[in-house]
């Protein structure tokens, strides 16, 4: 209950600043909350880790309204979408990660190459190891569903035994 009361204390002192910079009663809610977001993701950005989702997102790597898409639908259960903003921010729990941030004393370098640090992005498309087998396993199974896709849209008739 303290942490609730804590966090609507910082909160309405975030609003407070904001509605001094300009007449918050003018602009209405909308301006505040827009106030609130810009507060919330330089805060969000701000963070050694959890941060780097927010800052690909400003070099453009990521373009905003497709980055967050998929939580609006509201079609997952909120462990699973806690799953991917925690893996968007590199904060899966790798080696790099309890290297780097929960400062364990073990090697950081990939369980499987053995070359480069273990970090998500590594795991995901980098390692060598993981290419090899994977990458080419994914790359088919993508690859087909895209060619049953088009064949579909243009009427081309297919066997079952195929898929």
């Amino acid at each position: 209950m303290n942490s609730i009361i804590k966090s609507a204390a910082k909160i309405t002192g975030e609003l407070s600043q904001l509605s001094g910079k300009s007449d918050a009663k003018q602009d209405g809610i909308q301006h505040m909350k827009e106030g609130l977001v810009e507060v919330l993701k330089k805060k969000w950005k701000n963070k050694i880790m959890h941060g780097q989702c927010i800052r690909n997102m400003d070099r453009q790597l990521i373009s905003e309204e497709d980055k967050f898409h998929w939580l609006s639908k509201g079609d997952l259960k909120a462990e699973t979408e806690s799953e991917i903003v925690a893996a968007q921010d590199q904060a899966l729990n790798t080696k790099y990660y309890a290297t780097k941030v929960l400062n364990t004393e073990m090697d950081s370098k990939c369980r499987l190459c053995q070359q480069f640090f273990e970090t998500i992005d590594h795991i995901i498309s980098e390692c060598p190891i993981l290419a090899k087998e994977h990458c080419v396993k994914w790359h088919n199974k993508v690859s087909a569903q895209l060619h049953l896709n088009m064949c579909k849209e243009i009427g081309v008739q297919m066997d079952k035994k195929h898929w």
